[in-house]
């Protein structure tokens, strides 16, 4: 595509130590090397590389095999893929980010969902949805996380009320002969953790000091585990396409690594295309009737978490499928990545998780320029 470009679209990435010096680099450097051929211009900025006045940002192109950077006019087009390891990251990102539904001159490519328990509550209002959601409430302290091992037969998951990439997860398991707890799961730097507690009080302690000032949500422990023992779910990858319109971008089995209690491939899991994967836990006619209904969820999520929280662009929603062929809706990610996707080995869906952002904000740029719809 040839000429000026019919805008800029800025991805806005937190700032990491390192050259370039914010994160998601190879993402990053898809989508600028690809924007060219949707007629964009795409740099990548920080928050706090952004002038006070939105006139312009300090922020980095991909050229001739590496990164430079320049000051630019503030971007036409946003796209928000923060994923914040700090306070100070979140207050600059969250200021930007409150201008978006007042700005002249810039939009944002599109929301991102608020946290785990807010989209717990606004799924529940949604009849069809319940029967897949895992019983949910908020950790709460002491009463909280035994009134919930003593609800759940003894077996409970704990899990950050915002984060992803199974950081900061804990399963908990109550011995119902000794009452000791033995906890398994992963900290905030994605290590594993094992611990073992003759009392509760001992372990209470513990789990205050992991738990911190971070917001947690207890659910049942969900058995989740193919028929070697590895644990495993489903990502699909909903996004906006070139006429502003959902579709299923891909769909890939993630399964742990030996002896994980989480599937994610940050925590050393690998990915896996769906339908042999599934057919050889639950036979053919099951895995027909699975594939179905999470087409079918697939589809229903986006509009229903749209009505409550704005305009997105892409989810990552995740599915576990237990031991009895029972789906459940694990969680919904906002800004999720797409490795899995890739790895499964559909050259198409690998093709389009990557240009589908590009599509859709050539779409926001025309309808700003009032030639579509």
């Amino acid at each position: 595509m040839n000429g000026l470009p019919l805008g800029t679209l800025g991805i806005m990435c937190c700032s990491r130590r390192g050259n370039p010096p914010f994160s998601g680099e190879s993402y990053c450097r898809r989508l600028t090397t690809l924007g060219r051929k949707y007629g964009l211009r795409v740099i990548v900025f920080s928050p706090e590389d952004a002038a006070h006045d939105r006139s312009f940002v300090y922020g980095f192109t991909y050229r001739e095999g590496a990164w430079h950077k320049h000051r630019f006019p503030f971007p036409d087009i946003v796209y928000d893929r923060c994923l914040f390891h700090s306070s100070k990251e979140f207050a600059a990102a969250s200021t930007l980010l409150s201008e978006a539904h007042t700005a002249k001159g810039w939009t944002l490519w599109g929301r991102g969902l608020p946290g785990k328990w807010p989209v717990y509550r606004a799924l529940r209002k949604e009849q069809r949805l319940l029967r897949y959601l895992p019983p949910t409430r908020p950790f709460r302290g002491e009463k909280s996380l035994f009134d919930a091992l003593a609800a759940y037969n003894g077996e409970i998951f704990l899990k950050p009320r915002g984060g992803s990439q199974g950081r900061g997860t804990l399963h908990i398991r109550k011995d119902p002969g000794s009452g000791a707890l033995h906890i398994q799961g992963r900290d905030s730097a994605n290590r594993p953790v094992e611990k073992n507690f003759a009392t509760e009080n001992h372990a209470l302690h513990w789990i205050r000091e992991f738990t911190g000032q971070r917001g947690y949500i207890i659910q049942p422990f969900l058995h989740l585990y193919s028929r070697k023992g590895r644990s495993f779910d489903i990502r699909v990858l909903m996004q906006k396409n070139e006429k502003g319109l959902w579709m299923r971008t891909g769909i890939a089995v993630r399964e742990g690594a030996a002896g994980s209690m989480t599937s994610n491939l940050h925590g050393g899991g690998k990915a896996l295309p769906v339908l042999p994967y599934l057919s050889g836990q639950f036979g053919a006619d099951q895995t027909e009737r699975i594939t179905g209904v999470l087409r079918q969820l697939s589809e229903m999520i986006p509009p229903i978490l749209e009505s409550h929280f704005g305009r997105l662009g892409e989810l990552g929603i995740d599915f576990g499928i237990d031991t009895n062929g029972d789906i459940w809706l694990l969680e919904v990610n906002s800004k999720p990545g797409r490795t899995s996707i890739r790895q499964a080995g559909d050259p198409v869906s690998a093709v389009l998780a990557s240009e589908n952002p590009l599509r859709y904000a050539r779409y926001l740029l025309l309808r700003q320029l009032r030639r579509v719809n």
